[in-house]
């Protein structure tokens, strides 16, 4: 039995492995010809290669399900229509069993999904994003392009930050309870410098250093009109900010792009400040689930062989294949839009179209019993 379960497991992991090199192959040429178009005097074909290459990780991410799907479905059909499956059967063995060896390297796969997601998704789609805008010279001075960020009555704007905790193209509006403003400050960049840095002099520890920058205050009246303003430049100013660096890097990649520890904890900072979080909700369910998602299309596709795809072609199974994990997508996103325009819970949404793939395949294999 485990010789025929390796048998089975290595049929489906070669094909799926086969399936994902095609379509990453081709999500990589068809990107990269894309981000050629954006090439400028500072931005060229190298530097526009390095970033595709950067974002390839995140691509092949959102592959896997698909290519799971079609794998299974190919490496099992390839057993089927050499009458393989007919043996296997005849010898006893449960279509039970036969799923479960099939079903292993999908698990396999599922594992490679969570790791790569987690740990390698999130650090090489912020370098890319920083690369590029550091390549295109937005990380120097002031620009209407860059990121937005709230941290109580202060809103901030900077063009991009590094890894290692450098924001560039600062600026700085303090408002008062009254929605004046009464402070704006402008800085090339600032620095983090740890929350025990400022520690000892003040009990805020501002825990961010702004340099060559220059401070406007505006005093008003009861009223509200500005009596007079005060404009200071300076090298280095402290700065308390309630955020870090890891933070404040998941605000220039998209929330499908985070670790799953991240998309929580931002969602829930979101939450508190009484903003809508439910983009990030959902991107964490989406990623929390989603080897259960994987799990469930290839559970389908693994039932569509024991049932009306048994004696089809490679190439109408391909072609069911395609189309089914299409139409999965496509019904995915649009209850996910739906959760997020009517503002429902989105774990149903995630939730629900797995728990339909998995009981459609149930279906099909009680009926090929």
């Amino acid at each position: 039995m485990l010789k025929l379960d390796r048998y089975i497991a290595r049929n489906v992991l070669g094909a799926t492995l086969l399936v994902l090199l095609v379509l990453s192959g081709l999500d990589l040429l068809f990107t990269a010809v894309d981000e050629f178009g954006d090439t400028n005097a500072n931005y060229g074909a190298r530097q526009a290669l390095w970033f595709v290459l950067l974002q390839f990780p995140s691509h092949l991410y959102e592959l896997l399900p698909m290519a799971a799907l079609i794998g299974s479905l190919t490496g099992l059909g390839i057993l089927a229509s050499s009458n393989e499956l007919v043996v296997v059967q005849s010898a006893g063995v449960s279509n039970l069993r036969i799923v479960w060896a099939a079903m292993k390297p999908a698990l396999l796969i599922m594992l490679c999904g969570v790791a790569l997601g987690e740990w390698v998704v999130p650090t090489l789609q912020v370098r890319a994003e920083v690369y590029k805008s550091i390549s295109n010279g937005e990380a120097v001075g002031l620009s209407r392009f860059g990121h937005w960020e709230r941290d109580g009555n202060a809103f901030m704007h900077f063009n991009t930050v590094e890894p290692q905790g450098v924001l560039y193209g600062v600026s700085i509006f303090e408002f008062d309870a009254n929605r004046q403003l009464v402070r704006a400050i402008d800085a090339e960049r600032a620095v983090y410098q740890g929350s025990e840095t400022f520690a000892e002099a003040s009990g805020t520890a501002p825990n961010w250093r702004l340099e060559q920058g220059r401070e406007r205050t505006f005093a008003r009246s009861p009223a509200g009109v500005v009596t007079g303003a005060e404009q200071n430049a300076f090298a280095a100013l402290p700065w308390n900010l309630d955020l870090t660096p890891d933070v404040l890097q998941v605000l220039i990649i998209d929330a499908d792009a985070m670790a799953i520890s991240d998309l929580y904890r931002y969602a829930d900072r979101f939450s508190r400040q009484g903003l809508n979080a439910d983009g990030y909700f959902l991107a964490f369910w989406k990623k929390l689930l989603q080897p259960l998602t994987t799990a469930a299309l290839v559970f389908v596709a693994i039932s569509f062989i024991f049932g009306p795809l048994r004696e089809a072609t490679m190439g109408s199974r391909l072609f069911v294949a395609i189309c089914f994990g299409l139409g999965f997508t496509i019904v995915q996103r649009l209850l996910q839009t739906v959760s997020l325009v009517y503002q429902i819970d989105p774990l149903p949404a995630v939730l629900l179209p797995a728990l339909l793939c998995a009981g459609w395949g149930w279906l099909l294999l009680r009926r090929a019993a």
